[in-house]
């Protein structure tokens, strides 16, 4: 067990306990695959033309979960209807509707530009430095920038050692999302939470790699730091206790509030973005096998692994925990920019039916487990940006691989969809988009409607069955600081989205909950903030005056 150097401080051990059980370990650890290829280094990493960069840092807390309220079970009847949105109002809250859910974004996934203070610009971070420039409330401020989660674990481990890392985690995930989260989400109306998750928070999955490194830790109850297992002295991620997730699907019963857990990140990669964790450095998860212990093992391989193991969990819950599961999205945007990347010479997927066969392979494992006649749903999450012809792929083969009984019962077709990136769309405060932040609000209304029915009505026409958009937000441009953000507009465009997925059986995940630590974007992507809910927090996030993420 050469990598626990860097790992971890358990959470039911005290540090002097700790210290000891490391002490026969320190001396085996800086051997452990010290020949990263010069193609695994920083040196050959490649720019990405878009991504979701989170930063996420938040400081020491030592309580997380607040004592359950109230026991319930949610009947068989509210999980067997497939759920629309645009009837709910809350006035008091100054929002015209609320979507069905929402996600918990830059919490136990974490991307730059949610830690990025107010110095951050691009949703999509174009400088391989990144954004990131804290992680509160135990991290105000870095001596560089970091531009994703494998990153910036590793360089805190090498810096802070890993006590230190491990109590800056904790702290995060300690205090980013709290007791008052959930009643806020009840008062609204808003049901269903999308929950980010690495691939860590099933690192134990990976035991046939090396058992050492992935397998001697109590996953139920140990905060470890591992390893990427391509990028292994790169990249690096600490798990996720998971009796602290079963406590949280507790405490979101007593709200009558269900989870969607959604595999966000792979090891090694499997999409072009910050948030797959070892960004700037390439994608490796289609292409290349593991770099520690048995190099047989293909990356593609553990990430089925990590899926089977979610299944595994939610299938094994008490009644009370497995009845808060909406269901799993067992990996989020496959192979983003696999299409553009391979146009420009960087091709990261073998071929396009790889990337569908490694969907069907996980698809099948939900199928043939307990969770479909549990009344859970499998959340298929496919994106354009990684095909040359979506429709002419990806149509044929869900309706081949998903039966009419299937889409209609569990299996839902998952899109994602923003204005951000769709110039004709945009609203912004510079001229090239669609229209002005200072046009009139019927205007802008007219525009921002013929782009949601365009998108909404494609989407049902093409998709019998149930369907989903589980990311889209009110941005209404990638560059933030030029993006519009009048109130009055925002919570229009909520109106026109909502109202419009609803018409057309669309359920849809706000993007996302919170951005406390990253000002410039929370405008246009944090609900919370939209519906007057978020108050200032005690903590700072400021780059250092030699920092630079513009």
């Amino acid at each position: 067990n050469t990598f626990r150097r860097i790992s971890h401080l358990p959470l039911n051990m005290n540090r002097d306990e700790s210290r000891a059980t490391r002490s026969g370990l320190t001396a085996e650890a800086d051997s452990i695959n010290g020949d990263q290829s010069e193609e695994s280094s920083p040196l050959a990493t490649r720019s990405s033309t878009t991504s979701k960069v989170q930063s996420g840092l938040v400081g020491l807390c030592t309580v997380l979960l607040c004592p359950a309220i109230v026991f319930g079970l949610f009947g068989l009847e509210s999980l067997r209807k497939f759920p629309s949105s645009g009837h709910s109002v809350n006035a008091e809250a100054g929002l015209p509707v609320v979507p069905a859910g929402v996600n918990f974004g830059g919490w136990l996934c974490l991307e730059d530009w949610f830690y990025s203070g107010e110095h951050g610009n691009s949703v999509m971070t174009l400088v391989q430095s990144g954004q990131g420039a804290c992680l509160p409330p135990d991290l105000p401020h870095l001596l560089e920038p970091w531009p994703s989660e494998g990153f910036l674990t590793q360089r805190l481990n090498q810096s802070q050692g890993w006590e230190k890392t491990a109590d800056i985690f904790l702290a995060h995930r300690h205090s980013y999302i709290g007791e008052s989260d959930l009643q806020d989400l009840q008062k609204l109306g808003i049901k269903y939470i999308r929950v980010p998750l690495t691939w860590a928070a099933f690192a134990d999955a990976l035991a046939p790699v090396d058992k050492g490194v992935y397998g001697s830790h109590n996953p139920d109850e140990d905060t470890v730091i591992v390893p990427d297992p391509f990028y292994v002295t790169l990249a690096a991620f600490a798990t996720v206790p998971r009796n602290w997730l079963k406590e949280l699907l507790h405490r979101c019963a007593d709200h009558d509030l269900q989870i969607l857990w959604d595999l966000h990140a792979f090891p090694g990669g499997a999409a072009d973005g910050t948030y797959n964790g070892v960004w700037p450095s390439p994608p490796e998860f289609w292409m290349q096998n593991v770099n520690i212990g048995d190099r047989s093992i293909a990356l593609a391989d553990t990430g089925l692994w990590v899926a089977q193991a979610l299944i595994n969990w939610v299938e094994g819950l008490d009644d009370k925990a497995r009845g808060a599961v909406y269901g799993v999205s067992l990996m989020n945007e496959p192979a983003h920019m696999a299409a553009s990347d391979a146009d420009q010479g960087k091709a990261f997927i073998k071929s396009e039916q790889q990337v569908l066969d490694w969907l069907a392979s996980s698809a099948d494992m939900f199928r043939k487990s307990k969770l479909p006649s549990q009344n859970k749903k499998l959340f298929v999450q496919v994106i354009e940006t990684a095909f040359k012809d979506f429709d002419e792929t990806v149509i044929p083969w869900y309706n081949d691989k998903f039966s009419k009984s299937e889409q209609q019962s569990w299996a839902v077709m998952d899109r994602h969809w923003y204005i951000a990136w769709y110039d004709k769309c945009q609203i912004r405060t510079v001229p090239g988009g669609g229209a002005m932040c200072d046009d009139s609000l019927e205007d802008i209304k007219t525009l921002l409607q013929g782009c949601a029915n365009s998108f909404a009505e494609d989407f049902a026409k093409k998709f019998d069955g149930q369907k989903a958009s589980s990311e889209f937000s009110v941005g209404t441009y990638s560059e933030a600081t030029l993006a519009c953000n009048d109130r009055e507009v925002l919570k229009a465009f909520l109106e026109v989205e909502v109202k419009t997925f609803d018409s057309n059986g669309i359920m849809p995940f706000f993007w996302t909950w919170r951005m406390p630590y990253g000002k410039v974007f929370e405008p246009g992507w944090s609900l919370k903030a939209l519906a007057g809910l978020e108050t200032s927090s005690a903590e700072q996030c400021f780059p250092l005056p030699s920092t630079s993420i513009v």
